[in-house]
C-alpha cells in the first residue's frame, strides 16, 4: 500500500526514501530524460515544499514518472531491464508497478502515459506496463527543473536538476486521481490539490491561471478535471474538502478554514 487515509500513517522517513528512489534511478534514466518528468505526491512536495502557508507538507511513498509515448519500443524494455538492475521487483500485488524495499518500507515506481483516446488501464509496451493517464503529455510539455540533494539508495550524496510537472497540468493529475475516470476518492490527493493551489511559489492566482491555460493547451484530462470539481470541491459538504479535512485529522477550527480555502480554490477553478 502506497497511500493511507490520513497524514500522521505516513512513516517520517517515507519522503526521504522517495527521494532517495528518484536519485537512485534518475541518472539511469539519463538517455530518457527528454522524455521523462516527475508527477504525483513528490512533485506536489517539490513545487511547494517552501511556500505550503501553515499546512503539512506533502507526503508521499512512491515516485510516479510520466512517460512520452514517443519514446521507441526498445527503449522501454531497457528502462525495465535498468529498473531491475537497481534492485526493483514487479509488484506481485499490481501489475503495473515497480516495488523495492528501503530501510523496511516498501516503496513503489510507477510509470503512467498518455495514450490519447484511452481514459483509464494499461498499455503495456515492450516489457513495461503503464498505467493510461490523460494529460501526461501535457505534464512533459509544462515542466520546470528543480534541485534536489540528498542520498542515494547505495549511500551516495547526489545533487541533480530534475523536471518536474508544473502546477497546471499537476493539477489535472491530481484531480482526476480523486474524481476522474480512474478516480479512487483518496484523501491525500484531496490535500494535494489544496497544497498545489495554496502553496504554488508564484502564488495562488497564477497556480489557478495556470490550471485554466490547460483547457485552451487541448490537455486531455482537463474536462474530467472541471467534472472533478464540480462533484466533488464546490461546497464545504462535498467529498474533496470532507476528505482533505479528514486526512489531517484536524480540528473544528482548522478543518473548517481548509475546507473553505479548498472550495474557494475549486470555484475560481472553475471561474465561478
Amino acid at each position: 500500500m502506497s497511500k493511507f487515509d490520513s497524514i500522521q500513517q505516513y512513516p517520517a522517513r517515507g519522503l526521504a526514501a522517495a527521494e532517495s528512489v528518484l536519485l537512485t534511478v534518475w541518472p539511469t534514466l539519463g538517455r530518457h530524460h527528454d522524455d521523462i518528468v516527475l508527477i504525483g505526491g513528490l512533485a506536489v512536495h517539490y513545487l511547494t515544499r517552501e511556500h505550503t502557508k501553515g499546512w503539512p507538507g506533502a507526503v508521499t511513498m512512491d515516485v510516479d514518472l510520466g512517460l512520452s509515448l514517443a519514446v521507441d519500443d526498445d527503449r522501454y524494455g531497457n528502462i525495465l531491464n535498468d529498473m531491475r538492475g537497481l534492485g526493483f521487483s514487479d509488484d506481485p500485488d499490481q501489475t503495473n508497478r515497480l516495488v523495492r524495499e528501503v530501510d523496511g518500507l516498501k516503496m513503489y515506481l510507477d510509470f503512467l502515459t498518455d495514450s490519447g483516446t484511452k481514459l483509464k488501464g494499461t498499455a503495456r509496451v515492450s516489457d513495461v506496463i503503464t498505467s493510461s493517464v490523460p494529460g501526461v503529455d501535457r505534464a512533459i510539455c509544462e515542466r520546470r527543473m528543480v534541485t534536489i540533494e540528498g542520498m542515494d539508495l547505495y549511500g551516495a550524496k547526489k545533487q541533480m536538476e530534475i523536471p518536474v510537472c508544473d502546477v497546471g497540468p499537476l493539477l489535472v493529475l491530481k484531480l482526476n486521481a480523486f474524481g476522474g475516470p480512474t478516480g479512487r476518492c483518496h484523501p491525500k490527493d484531496a490535500y494535494d490539490v489544496l497544497l498545489c493551489v495554496t502553496g504554488y511559489p508564484e502564488g495562488a492566482g497564477k497556480a489557478i491561471q495556470a490550471f485554466r491555460k490547460e483547457q485552451t493547451e487541448n490537455n486531455a484530462g482537463f474536462v474530467h478535471a472541471v467534472q472533478a470539481l464540480e462533484n466533488d470541491f464546490t461546497h464545504a459538504e462535498a467529498d474533496g474538502p470532507i476528505r482533505a479535512a479528514q486526512f489531517l485529522r484536524a480540528d473544528e477550527e482548522q478543518g473548517q478554514r481548509l475546507k473553505e480555502e479548498l472550495v474557494t480554490a475549486a470555484r475560481f477553478m472553475l471561474g465561478k
